[in-house]
């Protein structure tokens, strides 16, 4: 098994200060937690690492102990217990995460505690699963509900921008979103596509429209002979990004209002259009 180096983990110099060490953590947990990447089975591996790091080096007894020892690890010397460690009692203070395992494979050592045996024996639970369903509006601003779980009241706040199937940690298990389809707005990752009827004069002569966002109503220029299809993107005012300060993107999409009768003046004026070669 490699040395884990816990410093390279969390992006510090072995000298790093408690306060270095503890900002370098908040950053990657915020960078790498499993809610802000849910679709990321990397992230979730990173994030435990960075954690398990950060156990072993804000705590000033186990830091210490792993800078003597990793400079064992390192030059592949094998202290014994007259070197000052006693060997049961510094595996068991870093049982449960990848150094704790590296000890046992660069001492030799067969110990195994009556913990270590029970964790062996108990399979792994999986999580139950519960669901719950938000409108596309209340995944846009974010919402609090409250639910009863077994007997237990919990209240869960969803973030602006959470998107669906994504999950939620729970005291008993985990929560799935699931968000209604909205008739106006289609999600793509953080942006938003909505296809916007203009008379047909918008197109052709250009100006102004006023467009109707989750935010409100937005006045957007429509440039001259527009082509019916054209795309107009609108910076900033489609979905937020989960858990940040951010927004993606709104994408109109123009298409023609019709309409289903003409008084004889557009008539005429149309046939003129046509004459003319329009």
């Amino acid at each position: 098994m490699s040395f884990t180096d816990y410093y390279k983990e969390l992006e510090v110099p072995r000298t790093a200060s408690d306060d270095e060490i503890k900002k370098s953590f908040r950053r990657l947990a915020r960078q790498f937690h499993p809610d802000t990447n849910p679709d990321t089975p990397a992230a979730e591996e990173r994030f435990k690492k960075i954690s398990e790091a950060y156990d072993v080096l804000s705590d000033p007894t186990k830091r210490a102990k792993y800078d003597q020892l990793s400079q064992y690890s390192q030059s592949g010397r094998r202290p014994g217990g007259a070197q000052g460690f006693p060997m049961d009692d510094v595996g068991d203070m870093f049982q449960g995460t990848s150094f704790g395992d590296m000890l046992s494979e660069l001492f030799g050592t067969q110990r195994t505690t009556q913990r270590q045996r029970t964790q062996r024996r108990e399979a792994p639970q999986p999580r139950r699963v519960f669901s719950v369903t938000l409108t596309f509006l209340e995944a846009f601003n974010g919402a609090a509900k409250r639910f009863t779980i077994d007997g237990k009241t919990i209240d869960v706040t969803f973030k602006p921008g959470i998107a669906n199937a994504q999950r939620l940690r729970v005291p008993d298990g985990e929560l799935e979103v699931t968000v209604t389809p909205d008739p106006r707005y289609r999600r793509e990752g953080n942006d938003l596509h909505v296809t916007e009827p203009v008379a047909l004069s918008a197109l052709l002569l250009g100006g102004t429209h006023n467009v109707v966002t989750p935010r409100g109503t937005l006045a957007v220029n429509i440039p001259q002979c527009s082509q019916l299809g054209k795309v107009l993107r609108i910076k900033g005012q489609g979905m937020p990004v989960y858990g940040g300060d951010s927004r993606g993107d709104l994408y109109v999409e123009l298409t023609i209002t019709m309409p289903s009768t003409l008084t004889p003046e557009q008539q005429t004026l149309i046939e003129q259009l046509r004459e003319s070669g329009l």
